[in-house]
């Protein structure tokens, strides 16, 4: 190699290791001025409520002005961007307190699915009704076409 590519190459290694210093330090000043929890609620409530510190299901239902009617477990925390679901309507099914048959009555949710919820309840409540996902054969899309039939 001659003299002036070795420079050039050491001189490269300088730079970019002086930036790689200083990158990280950059994006924690970003993430330190806007430390906002933005939290997006459906169903009932569409809108998007931003708090300074992770909330609890309790500080969203105070600052949406509303009471717990749907047994949200209040102490539960979200995180940022987290999608909170509220349903809307009557008649809605307690995931914590329905009968097999009460389940059953909800089309997808059928013999074996409605055992594995009072299963799954029994060691762990449902905090959520987002949670219902943790049930093996619950996916995403029948979660969104259930959810409105929901309630804890």
């Amino acid at each position: 190699m001659k003299k002036h590519e070795l420079i050039i190459l050491l001189l490269l290694l300088i730079i970019s290791t002086v930036y790689s210093f200083a990158l990280p330090e950059t994006k924690v000043k970003q993430i330190k001025s806007d430390p906002k929890i933005k939290i997006v609620i459906e169903g009932k409530y569409n809108q998007t409520l931003t708090f300074d510190q992770a909330p609890t299901i309790e500080a969203v239902f105070k600052q949406l002005n509303v009471e717990n009617i749907y047994g949200f477990d209040e102490k539960t925390v979200l995180m940022t961007r987290t999608v909170f679901y509220i349903p809307e309507g009557t008649n809605l099914i307690s995931l914590n307190n329905a009968t097999k048959e009460q389940l059953m009555t909800i089309k997808g949710i059928g013999d074996k699915t409605a055992d594995k919820i009072i299963e799954y309840r029994q060691k762990t409540p449902f905090c959520t009704i987002e949670d219902i996902t943790n049930i093996s054969g619950i996916g995403e899309k029948t979660y969104l076409r259930i959810r409105s039939l929901l309630c804890l």
